[in-house]
């Protein structure tokens, strides 16, 4: 038990580079922790007012005995994505691995060290989300000592059975795709997909409803249903609560311990087969005694430029690290998916009427630009881009070309993604939702100059605090301060442009872009000209 809580400890100090500011300079622990607490609680205070608005709705549709199936689901869901994005780089494919192991400790102390780090992951987010769910249920339905009693274990109870499945698909993903030549994006391909539809489907069965709320109560209704039924030890601890009924809440419960257990002992059974099949490579070389192909290799080799040859060493990490790609670009993933949904759904007239009758278009053309730049301003590939040189920083640090041309790589790679998804959504929305012209040019304008400024500002507070002991490419994609930091620049982006935008209309709308753009190309000028941090 003590080399198992020394293996935890590792974990908690290795988050966000803490360990290593801790023994260099306490200072700048105290700025990491004040920086992540303030990301923290802005994320926080987003999930807790989401869940109360669900819960809510719920309730006023006359659904309040499923909130908590609704609540319990969530924290399910919760387990599942953090374990399914997170099992490559901390339970498997970690690259102090051979270190690990040679450390006096059981297979078995490294394996629940490490789920350990994930269970926490998900008990937080699924916290945030359920306890206040569970308020809102209480205060309509009342509460008894036996169901807040459940209602608090289920919160411990909900991430273990959807975290054992998402582990055990994870590694399945990452082993299939591990024998197939394109591991890599084939890893990526099957991990958006899984993402897409936990995250589509839901919201493509809701627009089923037409708007009128009648029908969407009748739908949401029926959708439960059918999910209770799909999802029995969900349904268990749901009438649990709802129905005081000890003895599926305790079927809910064995279930739930009883598959984290068995997860346990399969994964640390297998652990060093696992990541030996994950962690091997495949010679990748061009080489080859075909004069013909020689020949070929050498066209693709062709002199560049300094700024393009970096640009196409930074897109091959980008697409090597699969970690990396779904961190950094999933957002726009999800707004390219969105815009093509309701553009099919304007062509077929499944769009509500009331979205186009009276004052709710207009408002639908002020505030979708700013609905885009949210998914835009929680994706940018610069937040990690230094601290994942690593190892090899020594290379960016000799190579004969300055360090502007090194960040400006870095950007362009960002913006390269981000500027066609923008133009592309845009297009497809303002055909939508037929909005007007300044409008149509806003959906567009605005997503690009907030694409621009997070790709700047992630850049400028990861150069400037770049993290280069990683063990894993977890580690600065997830853990790094940059990113916390960048991402929540984008969330207080978005909020003040929705505020300018409701008192000023499309006056301040248009002005926001401008302010931008300037600011960003001040802060790459800043740090273009300042030294690269070793």
């Amino acid at each position: 038990m003590g080399k198992l809580k020394l293996l935890l400890k590792i974990q908690i100090l290795g988050t966000f580079g803490l360990n290593k500011a801790l023994h260099t300079d306490r200072a700048k622990a105290k700025r990491s922790i004040a920086l992540f607490a303030l990301a923290a609680i802005a994320v926080g205070v987003l999930c807790v007012g989401y869940s109360m608005g669900v819960a809510f709705s719920l309730a006023e549709f006359g659904l309040v005995d499923s909130v908590p199936f609704v609540a319990v689901l969530v924290g399910s869901l919760a387990g599942a994505m953090a374990a399914f994005l997170k099992t490559n780089g901390v339970l498997f494919a970690f690259k102090d691995y051979d270190i690990v192991m040679s450390l006096p400790v059981t297979t078995m102390e490294v394996v629940l060290s490490r789920l350990a780090a994930l269970y926490a992951i998900s008990l937080l987010f699924g916290a945030v989300a359920m306890f206040p769910a569970f308020g809102v249920y209480a205060s309509y339905a009342g509460a008894t000592a036996g169901s807040v009693a459940m209602m608090a274990l289920s919160v411990f109870l909900a991430p273990l059975l959807p975290m054992a499945i998402a582990v055990l698909l994870a590694v399945g993903i990452s082993a299939l795709a591990a024998r197939m030549r394109h591991a890599n994006i084939v890893t990526v391909v099957l991990s958006i997909a899984a993402v897409l539809v936990i995250v589509v489907v839901p919201y493509a069965m809701m627009g089923q409803a037409g708007g009128d709320d009648a029908a969407f109560a009748s739908l949401v209704a029926q959708q439960l249903s059918i999910m209770v039924s799909v999802l029995p030890p969900i349904a268990w601890a749901s009438e649990g609560i709802a129905g005081a009924n000890v003895g599926l809440f305790a079927a809910f419960a064995v279930v739930s311990v009883v598959s984290a257990v068995a997860a346990i002992a399969l994964i640390s059974n297998r652990f060093a087969a696992i990541n030996t099949l994950l962690m091997a490579s495949r010679p990748q070389g061009t080489f080859s005694f075909d004069e013909g192909k020689q020949a070929k290799a050498g066209a693709r080799n062709k002199l560049r430029t300094p700024l393009a040859a970096l640009l196409s060493k930074e897109t091959a990490r980008l697409v090597s690290t699969p970690i990396y790609l779904m961190n950094s670009c999933i957002g726009y993933v999800l707004v390219l998916v969105a815009a093509a949904a309701a553009a099919v759904a304007s062509a077929f007239g499944m769009l509500p009427a009331e979205l186009f009758e009276g004052e709710i278009g207009p408002l639908i053309g002020s505030f979708l630009p700013w609905a885009m730049a949210f998914f835009v301003g929680i994706s940018s590939t610069t937040a990690a881009s230094v601290s994942l040189e690593g190892k090899s920083r020594w290379l960016m640090y000799t190579a004969p070309v300055s360090s502007r041309t090194i960040l400006a790589a870095k950007a362009l790679l960002n913006l390269a993604i981000a500027i066609p998804t923008i133009v592309v959504s845009g297009l497809l929305l303002s055909f939508a939702f037929g909005v007007d012209p300044v409008s149509a040019a806003l959906v567009v304008v605005i997503p690009v100059a907030v694409s621009v400024f997070v790709s700047v500002f992630g850049l400028a507070v990861d150069s400037r605090r770049p993290r280069y002991d990683w063990k894993s490419e977890y580690e600065p994609v997830k853990r790094s301060i940059a990113v916390m930091v960048t991402m929540l620049s984008g969330f207080v982006i978005v909020a003040v442009g929705m505020l300018v935008t409701a008192l000023t209309g499309s006056i301040g709308a248009m002005i926001l872009p401008i302010v931008l753009i300037v600011v960003s190309w001040l802060l790459f000028k800043s740090i273009a000209s300042a030294p690269l941090q070793e």
